[in-house]
């Protein structure tokens, strides 16, 4: 049974592309437990929605995402100081553990999903905010946002996202970055890694969708996703490793005898056309 979404989180879809916008601008995009409840769901509209080849994500108002709520947090800690003792102290500690571990298991499921997830950062991420982008496979910015891993700035630690943010831009640079919370301008954030792509304007912005759509539509949709889980899989374990040869041959042996590959060779051959590329995919009206 589909989950009614939140006001707090925008899910529109066709068939082949879904747009996920973060839908709280006056609180400047901040994940609270409604918004946070709204990706939840949207990831498991996306996993229930096996035509979905794109996903973008991307936030309502100036600001893309300014990372955990802190009148969330404000309200946890007032709630724990009130029930100090007993059993309510426990249930406070339970509530913020559980806060924690469903936020993580979040960014786990985004970061699996088998769809090509792009960011369309409509402004600055901040904290948790820099999480959501770390997740996703490609990631545009615009020129005048900036990104901050500044929970240290709060008393905080990047601990949820920081297996993303390690993943892309290397421990020593993820050092830096969680260890003094600085802001990175949109370039800046660039040449570290954390962002793909620098862009101007909203039209800019949604030109780069568009052309994003255009490159995904000549990839087969299977070999997409195993493609993405093969990154996965390869970047976690020693290269050369024993374990390592006998997935990466068991995975190319298992794809060349899919009706995805035969149906790819066919079309090679006959100088048409694969079947996933004929019909463009556009961005959801």
């Amino acid at each position: 049974m589909d989950m009614k979404l939140p006001a707090e989180l925008r899910y529109e879809a066709n068939e082949h592309v879904a747009v996920i916008t973060l839908n709280r601008p006056q609180e400047r995009n901040a994940l609270d437990e409604r918004l946070t409840l709204g990706l939840q769901i949207a990831v498991a509209r996306i996993k229930a929605s096996p035509a979905l080849r794109v996903v973008f994500l991307t936030g309502n108002g100036p600001m893309f995402c300014a990372g955990g709520d802190p009148k969330g947090f404000q309200r946890m800690a007032a709630a724990a100081a009130e029930e100090s003792s007993g059993n309510g102290a426990d249930n406070q500690s339970n509530k913020n553990d559980e806060s924690a571990v469903a936020f993580a298991k979040l960014l786990r499921e985004l970061d699996e999903l088998p769809v090509y997830v792009v960011a369309l950062a409509n402004g600055t991420a901040m904290g948790g905010g820099v999480g959501l982008l770390c997740v996703c496979d490609y990631v545009v910015i615009k020129h005048a946002a900036s990104v901050a891993l500044s929970e240290v700035k709060l008393g905080v630690i990047p601990a949820t996202i920081s297996p993303y943010v390690v993943g892309r831009v290397g421990a020593a640079r993820a050092r830096r970055l969680f260890m003094t919370g600085e802001t990175l301008r949109a370039e800046q954030a660039r040449d570290l890694g954390l962002v793909d792509e620098v862009v101007v304007t909203d039209a800019d912005l949604r030109a780069a969708a568009d052309r994003i759509l255009a490159a995904a539509q000549s990839a087969a949709p299977g070999a997409a996703a195993a493609a993405k889980a093969l990154v996965r899989e390869v970047a976690a374990a020693p290269r050369g490793s024993d374990e390592i040869l006998r997935y990466t041959a068991a995975e190319l042996a298992r794809v060349r005898l899919t009706d995805e590959c035969a149906a790819g060779m066919k079309a090679v051959l006959a100088r048409e056309k694969p079947p996933w590329a004929k019909a463009p995919l556009v961005y959801p009206a």
